[in-house]
């Protein structure tokens, strides 16, 4: 019996020790089928920071800045990986540091991390106008092992596609319209000086002056068919302008909503909210402040209206102005910033 007893024991040790083996060599396993290296994005992600902490322009990272972690994780992994988004096919795989993040915060695989975060990203970075938003897939996984539960993210290209829109076929293509943007840009802020005041009415008045609303332009609703082709809805004025004045470390926000003509007949609509010396934040509209713009009742302003919306306050601009903070309609619901009561002049 004393025989048996020492031989039950030591085979109980054995087969704990056999647990305890297949246990580690099964999270070695897992660890290695999650399979992402983080160190990279958290040097990234503290750069990020970093920068972000390093300018007074608040509206460079508005968006960004009221996400969540999972979010804020996938934003700037895109910013990193964003010559993957210039070649058109290269797939995107997001850190596990996504999957601990919604875990921290009680969520799950199944919510839409990456519509919120994909929104406040070209909210934010007017630059990725060569991306059709149409064309993109995010693959979940899901992997659990015993009561722990992680979540894998892939961003590619739908089948049989590419990320750019139908006027971009190639990285060579994209990187030659980012540069022909940045030239123009660079050639219009140069003329933008004095105050605040007068660099925001000289960019709003090249805007208006400019550029022709037309529904069937190639790139109506970005910058490069604003400061390229000049020729875009008021998506395109919009982005015109938070361009430039980003350039001019001016904060400038886009927003959307919906604009009333004198019928109370509404359509959706984009402006910006600019941020002057006092602190307040003002309403731009240069869509509607453009003298040949047609709206949905041919109503036609004439030059003497050229102004009429140029940092306006609450009083006067959300008479037919209202904004949706949901500008992808299945992605969070966004705050902008809160209006002066009262115009700026």
């Amino acid at each position: 019996m004393k025989n048996y007893k020492r031989k039950e024991r030591g085979f109980s040790a054995i087969a704990l020790i056999l647990v305890i083996l297949i246990i580690f060599a099964c999270f070695i396993i897992y660890a290695s089928f999650t399979g992402e290296d983080t160190t990279s994005n958290i040097d990234y992600q503290n750069y990020f920071e970093e920068e972000l902490a390093s300018t007074d322009n608040v509206a460079l990272r508005y968006y960004y800045n009221q996400l969540e972690e999972p979010e804020k994780i996938m934003y700037t992994t895109i910013l990193e990986n964003v010559d993957k988004l210039k070649n058109g096919t290269e797939s995107i795989k997001f850190p596990s540091s996504v999957s601990d993040s919604i875990i921290d915060i009680g969520g799950s695989g199944d919510e839409n991390y990456f519509q919120s975060a994909w929104d406040a990203l070209t909210l934010d970075n007017l630059d990725l106008f060569y991306v059709d938003t149409n064309n993109l897939s995010v693959a979940t996984r899901t992997s659990s092992f015993l009561s722990y539960r992680s979540y894998g993210f892939t961003l590619s290209p739908q089948t049989g596609k590419t990320y750019y829109s139908s006027y971009f076929a190639n990285a060579d293509q994209v990187n030659a319209a980012l540069n022909e943007v940045e030239s123009i840009a660079n050639e219009i802020v140069q003329n933008a000086t004095g105050s605040r005041y007068n660099k925001v009415l000289y960019v709003h008045d090249w805007l208006v002056d400019n550029l022709t609303y037309d529904t069937n332009a190639s790139n109506k609703d970005n910058v490069y068919g604003a400061l390229v082709d000049k020729k875009v809805v008021c998506e395109g004025y919009a982005e015109g302008l938070k361009y430039l004045l980003d350039k001019l470390n001016i904060p400038c926000v886009l927003v959307y909503g919906e604009g009333y003509d004198e019928y109370g007949n509404a359509e959706s609509h984009a402006w910006n909210h600019v941020q002057m010396e006092d602190g307040n934040w003002y309403a731009v509209d240069p869509t509607w402040d453009d003298p040949v713009y047609v709206g949905s009742n041919s109503s036609i302003f004439a030059n003497d209206y050229k102004h009429q919306y140029l940092l306006k306050g609450s009083k006067t601009f959300n008479v037919n102005h209202v904004s949706d903070g949901d500008v992808s309609g299945s992605g969070q619901d966004f705050k902008y910033p809160e209006l002066a009561e009262n115009d700026y002049r």
